[in-house]
């Protein structure tokens, strides 16, 4: 069985196209407002932006690796990141 093409294929494709639309968007609105107005007062929300799409990436890869590796340690690491990310947002970001 061939396990990239059911796998990891579908990964690399929803990843590739969804960064180069997140990225798409994100360049647009910094030519919109200037890298100034942006980080000036979106600063906050950009970063949440781009930290909310590398840990749903890193959500999915883990589970893929946990799966296809019987692995299945991996989900307190996924559980981890969540507490921390929760406790991050909760403590910064008002």
């Amino acid at each position: 069985m061939d396990l990239f093409s059911h796998s990891w294929l579908p990964f690399l494709y929803q990843y590739s196209f969804g960064l180069l639309i997140f990225g798409g968007g994100l360049f647009a609105i910094f030519k919109a407002y200037g890298p100034k107005q942006l980080w000036g007062e979106y600063k906050t929300l950009v970063v949440a932006l781009v930290w909310g799409f590398i840990y749903v990436t890193s959500i999915h890869l883990l589970m893929t690796i946990a799966a296809l590796n019987d692995a299945p340690w991996l989900y307190l690491v996924i559980l981890s990141g969540y507490i921390m990310t929760t406790l991050f947002l909760s403590r910064y970001v008002r």
